[in-house]
């Protein structure tokens, strides 16, 4: 129902019998689908009285844009946290790159990643 552009006159008090054209146009981001149900031929022969030719355009879909989190949480063999969990990326999209970093704490040496673990350097998911 909403009016992508206003009315225009095709032709305006023309003679019974003058043939009329109109043309399907294109807006952004909508498509055509078909003539209105009510509406007149898009091309005909003017008559007595007004003639309503109405264009029905659908909007494009938006495309779904799937997103992703990653984290990192630094710990120790039995668990302890060296670091709480911090973002690398909070919903970001899929297949964009992400990089974490091993750090050094003062009295640990690094031993491996989680079992569950994502890799270190990648993209999100």
């Amino acid at each position: 129902g909403k009016v992508l552009e206003d009315v225009t006159s095709v032709k305006d008090n023309a003679p019974v019998g003058e043939d009329y054209t109109t043309e399907e146009k294109t807006f952004d981001g909508y498509h055509f689908v078909g003539m209105d149900k009510t509406s007149d031929p898009a091309t005909g022969v003017v008559s007595e009285g007004t003639k309503h030719v109405i264009y029905v355009y659908e909007k494009d879909p938006t495309p779904e844009i799937k997103k992703g989190s990653v984290d990192v949480t630094y710990v120790t063999e039995d668990g302890t946290t060296l670091e709480a969990t911090s973002d690398v990326v909070r919903d970001g999209e899929v297949g964009t790159d992400y990089t974490t970093e091993k750090k050094n704490f003062d009295g640990y040496s690094f031993s491996r990643m989680g079992e569950f673990s994502a890799d270190a350097t990648g993209q999100v998911e």
